[in-house]
This record gives structure tokens, C-alpha cells and sequence, in this order.
């Protein structure tokens, strides 16, 4: 049933997603971080909320803040084993820069 919510219908998602492709063309991080945080009142479901703190931890990441970004990074649930291996992906790449 989460699957089904997540997939299409989620204003949030949407407007996520379009942030994110927007980031990935001008890589303004401070400003993506910015828009992402504004957000965050549309969350209404737990997957919602881990792909939003994926996408945080990911931006403060970029921005050098690795500290902030592990301790988001921790916080996130276990979701599927996709979605696992995308956290696990950024802490790794955190560790090597720590």
C-alpha cells in the first residue's frame, strides 16, 4: 500500500522531484537545501518522509556539512532494500571523506 501512495499522487513527491532536477541542472545547493526545507510541511507518509531526509542528508552533504548529514542519515528507517542501499551509498561516501 505505501508503494501505491508514493507513485504518482504525492503533490510532495512531485514538487521534490522537480526540485531536484532543477538542483541537478544549476547546482545552487544553499538554495535547494532552502526550497527542500519548505517542504517538509506537505510530508504526509513515513516513505515521504525518508526520501526527504535522503534528499537533506544529500544536499548537506554537497554543502560539506558531513556531520549533519550522518546524524540525518541515522535517523532514516529502514524502507526496502532499494531505498537501504541508496543511504548506505551516501554513508559510505561520508566516511571516506571523514
Amino acid at each position: 500500500m505505501l508503494k501505491k501512495k508514493l507513485r504518482g499522487k504525492s503533490k510532495f513527491l512531485r514538487k521534490m522531484n522537480e526540485l531536484m532536477e532543477i538542483y541537478s541542472r544549476n547546482q545552487d545547493t544553499a538554495f535547494a537545501y532552502r526550497e527542500l526545507l519548505g517542504l517538509e510541511s506537505m510530508i504526509r507518509y513515513e516513505g515521504e518522509q525518508a526520501m526527504f531526509d535522503l534528499n537533506k542528508a544529500s544536499l548537506l552533504y554537497d554543502m560539506g556539512r558531513y556531520r549533519e548529514a550522518e546524524t540525518v542519515l541515522k535517523q532514516i528507517p529502514s524502507i526496502n532494500p532499494t531505498f537501504d542501499a541508496m543511504c548506505e551509498s551516501l554513508r559510505f561516501k561520508i566516511l571516506e571523506v571523514r
